[in-house]
């Protein structure tokens, strides 16, 4: 399989502080990987390296084996945001504007969208079920709706890697089961490779195929389909607490 990220020898930190040291990943394509851990175990900060909103202070990043520094082919990246679904009622933007909003890049601000990018739009808002609400405000949508037309806004750019951030934060269950269906169906039926960041590890280990656990500066892989339990590898990671809350949750 192609190697469609790797980090090497990662260390990062805040004010001299570091909170990732020595890390090291290789993703591939047709990965669904979950990065896990407790709140301030810099999660999100690893998340914000891989998409070079941040810069190591020591270490590699690759993306499609170019250095990140020089990559620029951004297309091929979608990304969901951290609250992605804080829009006040009544926030003048309708979910047709926000999902072509993605387009902007690669079309310039000064262009309008045209038909074939019209296209593009609907035919994201139809993959993830929200084709009827094109013309809705973004502000007036409950939070799962709102989460899936934020998926459909990474779509629209035909990416080959989606980054989610904290994605199901501020949403019902009902809502959050939609939406796992929803990213088990754009792994399967598009084959996009997913890399999603939660702390809510008892549902996401059962629904990704890979599992990176960060604690203490460091990350663990975990290949779900291996012969080591993932309660195992999270006991000797996060101690016996973890273990008993994983058993719990599956039972």
């Amino acid at each position: 399989m192609e190697k469609v990220i790797s980090l090497k020898d990662v260390s990062f930190g805040y004010d001299q502080n570091l909170v990732l040291e020595n890390i090291h990943l290789d993703v591939f394509q047709g990965d669904y990987l979950g990065i896990v851990g407790p709140n301030g175990s810099a999660k999100s900060t690893l998340l914000k390296l891989m998409l070079g909103i941040l810069k190591p202070q020591r270490g590699t990043i690759q993306i499609f084996g170019q250095d990140i520094e020089k990559f620029r082919d951004w297309g091929k990246i979608g990304y969901v945001a951290q609250k992605a679904t804080s829009f006040n009622v009544g926030f003048p933007a309708t979910v047709e504007e926000v999902v072509g909003g993605n387009l902007y890049t690669s079309i310039g601000l000064c262009r309008g969208i045209k038909r074939i990018h019209r296209d593009k739009i609907h035919k994201a808002l139809e993959f993830v079920g929200m084709e009827d609400y094109c013309n809705r405000l973004i502000g007036n949508l409950s939070g799962g709706q709102q989460q899936k037309v934020f998926i459909a806004r990474a779509l629209v750019s035909s990416p080959q890697i989606i980054f989610l951030d904290e994605p199901t934060v501020g949403i019902d269950l009902k809502s959050q089961e939609e939406f796992y269906r929803l990213l088990e169906k754009l792994h399967k039926e598009m084959q996009i490779t997913i890399l999603m960041v939660s702390h809510d590890i008892g549902v996401i280990t059962e629904k990704v195929t890979r599992v990176a656990c960060m604690g203490d500066k460091r990350l663990i892989t975990h290949q779900s389909c291996c012969n080591i339990p993932f309660s195992e590898v999270m006991a000797q990671f996060y101690g016996e607490k973890m273990k008993l809350m994983l058993h719990h949750h599956q039972h």
